[in-house]
């Protein structure tokens, strides 16, 4: 039976905080060994359905996930790690028995995904941290079926009907108030000298700034253009404010920060009012779907763990 100390968290919560952890894939055609076959002096910390945490596996994957904490609240740390690899395992075990599956194209277009978010390779960045590609990859497969056996049973049978996001938006009136806001696309490089001549191609040449930002800029949104979206006064460091005395259209001067030197292009301005419903629609709808994932993904949480044997050690991490 389940130790009552286990406790539910979020899906995100437990998949982004186990991210570089993973079975290897002789896993996903051969079980585990169960806890009578290991040897006695191997010390278990958990089973589930007869599938062993060993004190082993914990500490490497404790290693792995670089959590240092203090002294005094390492243990309760440590009884919260293993209650995630406790859910975890028995969430894989589910999507394996369900006959979720996840192909090596999956897996191969996720690492492609982020490496065009952070415009780096992933192999390149793992090994600067000392991670070994493959196993994240197995790691990834693993996040991956979770993910899927989630996306079915929790995501797929919730809906959010019209009139509730009205019913939200009439409620919770003073939510969509919205102070003044712009939009707007910067250039940032490292000396002034470069500042300069990128203003210069701006002003004399005529230069497209989105265009320019996409070449020239090192902050991260260059692939987009250089575009922050939409914010407000305060919203962003001191040094942005000099946009909001901008015309539509205008180009700053150079501006000095902490992370270089910036240059401004004012796209929009809205002006200070309540949002309409139709502006306000796509937000209350994500909002009000995320509550309901969460409800019903506890609610499926604590249903998977009624058909689960556990046995936990929690004894076996004072070491």
């Amino acid at each position: 039976m389940l130790n009552s100390r286990i406790t539910i968290v979020s899906a995100p919560v437990l998949l982004l905080g186990l991210l570089f952890f993973g079975c290897s894939k002789k896993e996903e055609a051969k079980r585990p060994p169960s806890a009578a076959a290991i040897a006695p002096e191997v010390k278990v910390l958990a089973t589930v359905n007869g599938d062993p945490i060993t004190l082993g596996e914990f500490q490497e994957r404790f290693a792995r996930a670089g959590i240092k904490p203090e002294k005094e609240a390492e243990l309760q740390v440590k009884e919260e790690f293993l209650n995630r690899l406790i859910e975890r395992k028995m969430m894989l075990r589910e999507a394996q028995r369900r006959r979720i599956k996840v192909s090596l194209p999956e897996i191969n277009a996720r690492v492609e995904a982020m490496r065009t978010e952070q415009g780096k390779d992933m192999k390149e960045t793992l090994d600067g941290l000392g991670i070994d590609f493959e196993k994240w990859k197995s790691d990834l497969w693993e996040d991956m079926m979770i993910e899927k056996l989630i996306a079915h049973d929790v995501v797929r049978k919730l809906r959010v009907p019209s009139s509730e996001v009205r019913q939200y938006y009439q409620e919770n009136a003073q939510e969509f108030q919205r102070p003044e806001q712009v939009r707007v696309r910067q250039i940032v490089v490292a000396t002034e000298e470069e500042a300069q001549k990128v203003l210069d191609q701006l002003q004399n040449e005529k230069a497209d700034f989105a265009a320019l930002a996409r070449k020239k800029s090192t902050a991260p949104e260059a692939e987009e253009g250089g575009d922050l979206g939409f914010f407000a006064m305060g919203e962003m460091p001191g040094e942005f404010n000099v946009v909001f005395g901008l015309p539509r259209g205008g180009i700053s001067s150079v501006v000095k920060s902490p992370y270089g030197y910036h240059i401004f292009k004012l796209e929009e301005k809205r002006k200070a009012g309540k949002m309409t419903f139709e502006e306000a629609y796509k937000e209350i709808a994500e909002k009000l779907s995320r509550q309901k994932q969460d409800v019903r993904y506890k609610q499926w949480l604590t249903e998977l763990r009624g058909r689960t044997k556990f046995i936990v050690n929690y004894e076996g991490l004072q070491q």
